[in-house]
């Protein structure tokens, strides 16, 4: 095993495994760690993947502490529980965060326990990533290997610590008024368990930097596959590593074919270059691996310096493999799949299932058929520009050859930072005839700026699907086809509405509160906008006739469960599951069975994956519906 043995001496302590959904980061992950155990090395492998997938490879239940691995010595792995590490947190601090916030604002204890609840559900990941920072303050383990999740859920989770920190700064905001107003009518000021918690947290966040920007302690491994689009977007990734940080020691290509086709030659030359400075190895095409230890070690086995490549002569070729089940019911064309869907539709899935593809397949095919139709993505890490072969940015971008299809990847983050900046500016403005002989409102207007630090995680993609919302009903477009992040983050999304409907009603509370003192009516006003506008949002996401989330699935065992789960929360959450797209098959699957029946259509694998306008439309037209009523 001297390939896998070369890349651990090649690794700190500590190592991310990240790359696109569906590249195999688990795989690896669990490879390295199963292999460090192996030399005798006190190893940890944790999962930070909502998906959980790393106890299906391990072939072992895992929780939220770490386990032994039976099948082999000084292995020990986890499923990161970010909900269970907000709990804690709670019943650590839930009582001293309410105190500062009663100490810092106008409002009344029972407003200020609504508040601290409504922004604490959308916290559960920041928690997650902060238990990072003591379990590097822990001497069990010599070595831990961490599986993350796909690309933009990743990022989203790595920038966690910085917008966390905003939050910090508010409530230290808010304990400095209390110190000032002590000191003032004591003349001293002792420090409290509240000053202890703001602390406490300023320091994991501290430990927390050091530990991903320390490129001796810290590095990445981006896994890929030989795809266009997979090394774009790990390309994309790497310089958004960079940018926070963080070191890449490695790339893996995963599922090397014995030769390649001119787009897999296309994408490993893309890494080669994009890398060039960084050792890459690869792993040939193995196909389904069996669970457990000796699956990991197959994979473990075929780690090998990369050769260059031979391109195949062959080109694009379509799998029309079928197996039982019955034959496939045809479609009366490729409009029977978007005719009878619900004007709003949200694509959903794990992530590497495909779900970009369809978006644009369905979008292009919608256009076609006359619709005035906007493809959106709200991925943190968009490849609709790939998918499509064309740039997209967060502007309506009309795609060539696309029947006047519109596209549009927005910058949730960027747009609601932009409402944050116009929100602080009247807060000043508000402010400014309050300051006057022996009146000291800085403390106040500093607290009043930074409120919405208090928002839940994720309020900036419900603020992109109002912008959705808005031009629906303004009658920019007659369909809109929203391309979210994997999982984890599409239950995040749709659950927003009601989080953040909670939220804004109680910050409305307070702001009706310093209006009495600052004359806050405009920013009052924005407030109750916004929060007239979510309850909309949430209105149309439950509306059957006007919305609904299709699902993009693989016929995998791991995969099916997942999307099982997730069709089911889904439901629970009142929003509509119109249909499900088996992708990449290579013989008919079984229907998923789940009540009341859900439409299920196949598509088939096709080499190269489709790309352009032009591919996409003629892939679409392969797909058939799987039985007739579903």
């Amino acid at each position: 095993m001297r390939g896998i043995d070369a890349v651990l001496a090649s690794l700190p302590s500590w190592t991310l495994v990240g790359g696109k959904g569906g590249v195999g980061k688990t795989t690896c992950a669990a490879a390295l760690a199963a292999r460090s155990a192996a030399q005798g090395v006190q190893t940890l492998v944790l999962s930070t993947d909502p998906a959980g997938a790393l106890a299906d490879v391990l072939g072992t239940p895992l929780t939220g502490e770490p386990t032994a691995v039976p099948a082999r010595a000084s292995l020990f792995a986890m499923q990161l529980d970010a909900a269970a590490a907000r709990d804690a947190f709670v019943a650590r601090w839930g009582d001293i965060l309410t105190t500062i916030v009663d100490r810092g604002t106008y409002l009344d204890r029972d407003d200020v326990q609504g508040l601290v609840d409504a922004a604490l559900p959308g916290i559960d990941e920041t928690m997650a990533v902060l238990a990072l920072a003591d379990l590097a303050e822990r001497s069990e383990w010599t070595r831990v290997v961490l599986d993350t999740a796909p690309t933009g859920h990743t990022l989203r989770l790595l920038a966690l610590p910085d917008a966390f920190r905003a939050l910090v700064k508010l409530l230290d905001t808010m304990q400095a008024k209390h110190r000032f107003m002590v000191s003032a009518l004591l003349h001293r000021y002792r420090p409290d368990e509240a000053d202890a918690f703001i602390l406490d947290l300023q320091a994991k966040l501290t430990r927390l930097h050091a530990l991903l920007t320390d490129g001796d302690r810290t590095a990445v491994v981006l896994v890929a596959r030989p795809e266009p689009v997979v090394a774009a977007e790990t390309v994309r990734y790497g310089a958004a590593l960079k940018t926070l940080g963080m070191t890449v020691r490695l790339v893996v290509m995963n599922a090397q074919p014995q030769s390649l086709t001119a787009a897999g030659q296309y994408a490993t030359d893309t890494i080669r270059q994009s890398f060039r400075d960084i050792p890459i190895v690869g792993v040939p095409e193995l196909g389904p691996l069996d669970s457990g230890v000796s699956g990991i070690e197959r994979w473990s086995s075929q780690v090998h310096r990369l050769a260059p490549a031979r391109r195949s002569g062959h080109g694009p070729t379509r799998s029309t493999e079928r197996g039982g089940g019955g034959p496939p019911v045809p479609l009366a064309g490729g409009s029977s799949a978007i005719g009878s869907l619900p004007p709003v539709l949200i694509v959903g899935g794990k992530g590497g299932v495909g779900k970009t593809s369809v978006s644009c397949a369905l979008a292009l095919e919608s256009a076609r058929d006359g619709h005035r139709t906007i493809l959106v993505s709200t991925d943190p890490a968009p490849s609709i520009g790939d998918a499509l072969d064309q740039w997209i940015g967060d502007a309506d971008t009309l795609v060539p050859g696309g029947f006047g299809l519109h596209a549009r990847q927005i910058d949730a983050g960027a747009a609601f930072a932009r409402w944050r900046s116009e929100y602080q500016s009247r807060v000043d403005a508000a402010f400014e005839g309050l300051l006057g002989p022996g009146l000291d409102a800085s403390h106040d207007r500093a607290i009043a700026r930074e409120l919405l630090a208090l928002a839940p995680p994720g309020i900036d993609e419900l603020y992109a699907l109002i912008w959705l919302g808005d031009a629906l009903a303004e009658g920019l477009f007659g369909r809109i086809i929203i391309d979210p992040a994997p999982t984890g983050h599409l239950i995040r999304l749709l659950e927003m509405p009601a989080l953040a409907l909670d939220w804004s009603h109680r910050l409305l509370r307070l702001m009706l509160k310093y209006r009495e003192l600052a004359g806050g009516g405009q920013l009052g006003a924005e407030l109750l906008a916004f929060s007239r506008r979510t309850r909309l949002v949430g209105e149309l996401l439950r509306d059957r006739d006007r919305a609904g989330v299709l699902v993009v699935a693989l016929d995998e065992a791991i995969v099916r469960l997942e999307t099982e789960r997730v069709v089911g929360r889904i439901r629970s959450l009142g929003d509509h599951v119109p249909a499900i797209i088996w992708n990449r098959a290579r013989e008919v699957p079984r229907p998923l069975p789940v009540e009341p029946p859900v439409r299920q259509f196949v598509a088939a694998e096709v080499s190269p994956p489709p790309v352009g306008p032009a591919r996409l439309l003629g892939w679409l037209e392969e797909w058939r519906a799987l039985g007739r009523d579903g």
